[in-house]
């Protein structure tokens, strides 16, 4: 016979699985949501090795008009979590037809992991760049 404490400790932990599995699949959907922005790509990524950082990022734009970059994100493609993100204040500019770098700062798993950026832009769009580390 279960006594009720451990009953009461089963219960938990099913009801934690279910909400973890439930959070899982909302922030996975919300990712895939994400509409990309197709005159704009990272061009570049500068890395420093040392300190297993993703320092910036060189971003490349083919559209006629100005466009900023609000935030930043990294997530790691095993688990799909964000392991990092920031918000630009203010926002990062991307002028017509050129090249502006954008410096993030996020720390890197040192034993190496794949990753997916995202770097949101002011028209609801994200440009989207994997990075593979080390």
């Amino acid at each position: 016979m279960v006594s009720k404490r451990a009953s009461a400790i089963i219960t938990i932990v099913i009801a934690g699985v279910i909400i973890s599995a439930a959070a899982a699949l909302y922030l996975r959907g919300q990712q895939a949501a994400l509409v990309e922005e197709t005159g704009m790509s990272v061009s570049g990524v500068e890395l420093n090795r040392r300190t297993n950082t993703l320092v910036g990022v060189n971003v490349t734009s083919s559209l006629d008009q100005q466009v900023a970059i609000k935030s930043a994100s990294l997530v790691k493609i095993q688990s799909g979590i964000t392991v990092a993100s920031k918000e630009f204040s203010p926002p990062k500019q991307v002028a017509a037809n050129s090249q502006s770098y954008i410096p993030i700062g996020f720390s890197l798993d040192p034993e190496g992991a794949d990753y997916f950026l995202y770097l949101l832009t002011d028209r609801g769009t994200v440009v989207k760049h994997r990075i593979s580390y080390p």
